[in-house]
């Protein structure tokens, strides 16, 4: 567990900073993808320090600037993970290494959130620091811990509301179908596939109750 922290937070800025998290850069300088077009595509020669305008923090536009751009420029992204991102560039800082380290730190959150669910779905502890172990030092969750991106936060949230759903059935009470019912909004508002874990979801408590 150890290593899998130390890892995380390891060479942040010594790899690449990649397609995808150019884009959440532009979601927080909130320039639109048609402004950016508009002055790059122009058949001339872009210097680079004219692209820094799209890749680092406007302070003229706040929080409800980036959540219009998510609705005018990127739709297929919910607004959870890049209001937050907009926040942490805000008061920390908007260099890739700053933008990475939410990732980083959100991805701590997986160690006790597997641990839950493995208590709920197996009542094995011994299971759930093992499942602890192996997730720790997961490449899969290492490489996504360190981008810039959605992902580490929409990990947590499915298997928050995994073990919340164990944990709804089995205590059936209004309260734990209210938190499961939380958890399960947060990862619609972090990333739309999360309703492939809500029909995961409804065919497991089909297969119980039948």
């Amino acid at each position: 567990i150890i290593l899998g922290v130390c890892i995380r937070f390891t060479n942040l800025d010594g790899q690449v900073y990649w397609h995808d998290e150019t884009f959440t850069s532009l979601a927080i300088s909130v320039h639109t993808i048609e402004e950016l077009r508009r002055d790059i595509f122009n058949n001339q020669i872009i210097p680079i320090s004219h692209l820094d305008i799209y890749q680092y923090i406007n302070p003229d536009r706040n929080i409800g600037d980036t959540l219009r751009y998510l609705k005018e420029s990127d739709p297929q992204h919910p607004p959870l993970y890049y209001s937050l991102i907009r926040l942490w560039a805000q008061f920390f800082g908007d260099s890739p290494v700053q933008l990475r380290s939410l990732s980083a730190i959100i991805s701590l959150i997986i160690f006790p959130s597997i641990y839950w669910f493995c208590l709920e779905l197996f009542e094995s502890s011994q299971i759930g620091y093992i499942s602890l172990a192996l997730i720790a030092v997961s490449p899969f969750h290492l490489l996504i811990a360190q981008e810039a991106r959605q992902y580490s936060l929409w990990t947590v949230m499915f298997i928050l509301s995994s073990a919340a759903l164990l944990r709804a059935m089995r205590k059936d009470t209004i309260s734990s179908w209210a938190i499961y019912s939380l958890t399960l909004c947060l990862g619609l508002y972090t990333h739309l596939l999360t309703i492939l874990i809500l029909f995961a979801h409804t065919t497991y408590i089909t297969i119980q109750q039948w």
